[in-house]
């Protein structure tokens, strides 16, 4: 087996290994990912709070179980105040979108525009995105407790992070070294790819939801809270979460201001994007390879053919990560800035 040795590079063998355990554990990739993405995120705050306390304060346990409890306080008395009105406003925009009836609006609408949405069967299309979106609120519960879970979990690694450590040290022995050391290189490169692509992802949605709830606020859009947690999680999904945006955006628009609103609506979306593109990207997501947009929605179609609704979100830091790879990189601190 020497031959198949010198053929096959082992970090690829690796990698491939890794990508059928996650494709293999599809099922559990909504808690999979949850950890990681808190866990890592987690993580980065502890260690930057612990760099800053002065030396008589430095007690990372004692930090750690604040943090969390502060955490849980704050996720807590959010969904407590939030939540309920949250479920109710995005029950409300999908039932307010879905129930979009073309034909009310035949006089404000040019003839050809009007034909075209009428071939496009919008109506049935919206209710049957609205019916699986509902579906999916419905699930709400068991998201919580996946997300809960995760949340314990990603606190037991970290306070034990020194101690995870030592035990996987001990699977280094001469016989693994080779794969031991492969697989050390290979998450240390994860984290600084992947890890740090995610965490971006959600900065840039952060400011672009901001953003986007001012202008609707100055609209006057109804159900804002619903809308903003809609923008944000879209705002994970490069370009196409704009797209899908877009949809519930212009229909409640055009309901309550006819064709101006969801010209202003272009115009901000336009803006926010223009600012994402030109000073949130070079800044926060300096990526030297710059994706086409058609590359970008291959890997995103791809994507959600593997990993499903996670694979608009975890596409392109996954791809940019197998990128760097291929490249022989394995450090992307000096092009994602943190």
């Amino acid at each position: 087996m020497s031959w198949l040795r010198d053929k096959v590079n082992l970090k690829w063998i690796i990698m491939i290994f890794i990508i059928g355990l996650l494709y293999f554990f599809a099922n559990a990739l909504n808690f999979l990912l949850l950890t990681f993405i808190i866990t890592y995120l987690a993580y980065t705050i502890f260690v930057k709070v612990l760099h800053i306390l002065p030396e008589p304060l430095k007690r990372p346990k004692i930090l750690l179980v604040l943090m969390y409890l502060l955490i849980l306080a704050i996720v807590g008395t959010t969904g407590y105040r939030y939540l309920p009105s949250a479920i109710s406003q995005l029950s409300a925009i999908i039932v307010q979108s879905s129930s979009f009836h073309i034909e009310q609006y035949r006089d404000m609408i040019p003839e050809k525009i009007y034909a075209f949405i009428l071939n496009l069967d919008m109506e049935g299309i919206l209710k049957d995105i609205g019916s699986t979106i509902l579906d999916k609120i419905g699930d709400v519960s068991t998201f919580l407790l996946e997300a809960f879970m995760a949340l314990l979990l990603s606190f037991f690694f970290i306070l034990e992070i020194d101690k995870i450590k030592i035990f996987c040290k001990s699977f280094k022995t001469n016989q693994t070294e080779k794969v031991f050391n492969q697989v050390v290189l290979f998450g240390n490169s994860f984290l600084n790819t992947f890890g740090l692509a995610i965490k971006v992802q959600i900065m840039i949605s952060t400011v672009n939801t901001v953003l986007t709830v001012i202008g609707l606020l100055i609209l006057g859009f109804p159900n804002i809270l619903g809308l903003a947690i809609m923008i944000f999680f879209l705002g994970l999904m490069p370009v196409i979460g704009v797209v899908i945006s877009l949809i519930p955006l212009t229909i409640i628009a055009f309901q309550i201001g006819g064709v101006m609103y969801v010209f202003y609506i272009f115009v901000i979306i336009m803006i926010i994007h223009a600012i994402e593109s030109y000073i949130l990207n070079p800044k926060l997501y300096s990526i030297t390879m710059k994706l086409p947009i058609f590359f970008t929605f291959m890997v995103l179609m791809v994507g959600e053919l593997l990993f499903g609704a996670w694979g608009l979100v975890i596409g392109i830091p996954l791809f940019v990560f197998i990128v760097e790879m291929i490249k022989g990189s394995t450090d992307l601190k000096p092009i994602l800035k943190k």
